[in-house]
């Protein structure tokens, strides 16, 4: 009774959303506000936005009748009505099939039919599998949770269920329970998947655990056989390979497109003189007034230069209470600027390598945005904001080195790991020198990626990978104890 007195009170202090604000709504929308459904309805107490396609959807988390709910409107003028019949759908089969999925509270339209409405009950303390992935705290935990979740897989494919947009993201796990969400992406097919097209959806769920993790998708492969009760053949496995290299290629083409325009995940900020692209879970107001005049930031009576060259100026700051590097690449004179000023700026190319590199699991700073100054279309001063990371360099992480160090052979031997997923990328750095990778907590980030390259094919990077072992091998000349452990595991 008290419970429900606070929150009829509470519900009371807050507005009803209208049409025009939930078309216009973002992740900086203020919450809490009041969804309205039907006249006979209550109102849907919506608390945190957790996802926004502006004028397209909006997913939130919320409270519905006392009880927690995920709700995701769909109010796109032109699609917005067949993209809510289809989620339904989907969930409609995944059901039918036996398969746990949220149940759905609540459907149908709002606001006029201007807009439609899917609510679904809130699994309470369940983690979804990229959270595992991304914070794998404890071993065994994630990998028994990998291994779980392909078996899933396996039964579905069994049950003629495909997932199309098939992502960590879209399965929560809660004890042994694993919920499958994203009905739109759902295809029944009716019957038994037959082995090639479920080879191929098995590569594209090994293609999200990035580069590095052949050991982990051979062990889950296995898993996956003998939960269909397969024997399988050596054409069948080079099949898998070579489809999880595709994917991979198809996920990278995607994403760098993704990072360059309006999204879910990015935002694009235009100004009269300058565009810049930034990561809408870092938005605020003052993230956009920094975006609008960025040399604000360098004009600073307490400025904090990390770097000052010709070139590329790097400097320290807060924006928001959030400490960043900004690093501002120069224009050295009027014919610099003329080399320069058709081709991508080297902050868009920083921003594009680093997201793809986090893309594919290899750690580097969280690239917040990019800027890029323009006068008729030229390109000239461009700017990229990335996250700071307080730790010591590797020059400095070796400087006191033992023998026999534990520590010290764990960092050595993922950073040799790291140099060989960069090639196995098909890519090369450029300048390992050794203050260009950090080490945060026993993991090595990669810095300065201004000289990166990637190639076509995977021979190319394999023979650039030699010189630049050779470089990186060059910082421990005065060192050779540091240099014979980083040999071991080469």
């Amino acid at each position: 009774m008290v419970t429900s007195y606070i929150n009829e009170t509470i519900s009371n202090k807050m507005e009803e959303i209208t049409w025009n604000k939930l078309l216009h709504a973002t992740l900086a929308t203020p919450v809490p506000f009041l969804l309205p459904l039907r006249e006979q309805d209550q109102p849907i107490s919506c608390e945190q936005i957790i996802r926004s396609m502006p004028k397209k959807r909006l997913v939130i988390f919320g409270t519905w009748n006392e009880q927690p709910v995920a709700v995701k409107i769909f109010y796109d003028s032109r699609n917005g009505k067949r993209h809510y019949e289809r989620e339904l759908e989907g969930i409609e089969s995944l059901i039918s099939s036996g398969i746990p999925t949220p149940r759905v509270l609540f459907n149908g339209p709002i606001f006029k039919k201007h807009a439609y409405v899917l609510v679904f009950e809130q699994i309470i303390e369940a983690k979804n599998l990229e959270d595992f992935w991304q914070h794998k705290s404890s071993s065994e935990e994630w990998v028994s949770a990998l291994h779980a979740m392909t078996i899933e897989l396996a039964t579905q494919h069994v049950l003629g269920i495909l997932q199309q947009d098939l992502h960590f993201k879209n399965f929560l796990l809660k004890g042994n329970q694993i919920y499958t969400l994203d009905g739109g992406s759902v295809e029944n097919f009716g019957e038994l998947l037959p082995k090639k097209e479920s080879l191929d959806h098995l590569a594209l769920f090994f293609s999200q655990m990035g580069v590095g993790t052949e050991e982990l998708q051979h062990a889950l492969f296995q898993t996956y056989t003998q939960a269909r009760g397969w024997i399988v053949k050596r054409s069948e496995i080079q099949f898998l390979y070579k489809a999880v290299k595709k994917w991979n290629q198809q996920r990278k083409n995607d994403y760098q497109k993704k990072i360059f325009r309006n999204c879910s995940a990015f935002a694009k900020a235009t100004h009269f003189f300058s565009i810049a692209m930034y990561d809408r879970d870092y938005f605020s107001p003052a993230l956009l007034k920094f975006l609008a005049n960025p040399e604000t930031a360098f004009a600073h009576p307490e400025l904090d230069i990390v770097k000052a060259g010709r070139s590329a100026t790097l400097i320290k700051t807060k924006i928001a209470d959030k400490t960043y590097v900004i690093k501002r690449y120069n224009m050295k004179n009027v014919w610099h600027w003329l080399r320069r000023t058709l081709r991508s700026t080297r902050a868009a190319e920083s921003w594009r390598l680093a997201n793809t590199l986090r893309l594919f699991g290899v750690a580097t700073p969280k690239p917040i945005a990019f800027i890029e100054k323009r006068f008729l279309g030229l390109r000239s001063t461009s700017y990229f904001v990335m996250e700071y990371v307080d730790s010591p360099d590797l020059l400095q992480y070796f400087s006191n080195y033992q023998a026999d160090d534990l520590r010290c052979e764990k960092v050595a031997e993922r950073v040799i790991t790291l140099l060989k997923n960069i090639a196995k990328m098909q890519m090369s750095h450029g300048d390992l020198k050794a203050t260009n990778i950090l080490v945060e907590n026993g993991q090595p980030i990669l810095l300065d990626l201004d000289g990166m390259k990637e190639y076509k094919k995977q021979s190319k990077a394999n023979r650039i990978y030699k010189p630049e072992i050779q470089r990186f091998m060059q910082n421990w000349e005065a060192q050779p104890a540091v240099k014979t452990l980083f040999e071991r595991f080469l």
